[in-house]
């Protein structure tokens, strides 16, 4: 599950690497917008959450009992690849950091401990029993698509995404 849609000022959309920098630390402390909010008949029996704000009010729209929080469910950090002066559009910067994360830029996190993190929280999960249970995991966008790779090598099966949609439920089982 992904954050709701968040609150914060997206007008100025040309921005130097340090308004990037500026832009980013934003919205990782943004709250969330909570008048669309998905709701599902589904019990949850346990639920994993971000540790971050927005993934945190997200997970408590969702779950009414206790939380487990962690870092390893955090959004893969994005940084500008390079320092400029120059003025490019924030779409431009969020897809030259995605970009440089994924040939291993050494301004992002890198793609193997991104990986690693997926592994050790579904380790920790599997590990728990807690994977027969209705779980649900409050996560962020880029960081999904990871744990949905995760998913998929170990035998579960779900629902496609190349980018996930905020707020949406995907649903992964472990197939037999």
């Amino acid at each position: 599950m992904r954050h709701y849609k968040v609150n914060i000022n997206t007008k100025k959309y040309w921005m130097t690497s340090n308004d990037f920098s500026e832009w980013v630390k934003q919205y990782d402390e943004s709250d969330i917008d909570l008048t669309n909010i998905t709701t599902t008949k589904i019990h949850w029996d346990v639920c994993y959450s971000s540790d971050m704000k927005r993934a945190v009010k997200t997970a408590e729209t969702m779950y009414k009992g206790e939380l487990i929080t962690t870092d390893l469910l955090r959004e893969i950090t994005i940084r500008s690849m390079f320092r400029s002066n120059v003025k490019l559009h924030l779409n431009v910067w969020l897809i030259l950091g995605r970009f440089a994360w994924l040939i291993n830029h050494p301004s992002q996190e890198e793609k193997y401990s991104t990986m690693e993190r997926a592994q050790i929280f579904l380790n920790t999960v599997e590990e728990s029993g807690k994977n027969d249970e209705n779980v649900l995991i409050v996560t962020h966008g880029a960081f999904m698509t990871v744990l949905r790779q995760e998913l998929l090598h170990r035998g579960y099966i779900g629902d496609k995404f190349t980018k996930p949609s905020n707020g949406r439920i995907y649903t992964f089982e472990k197939s037999l």
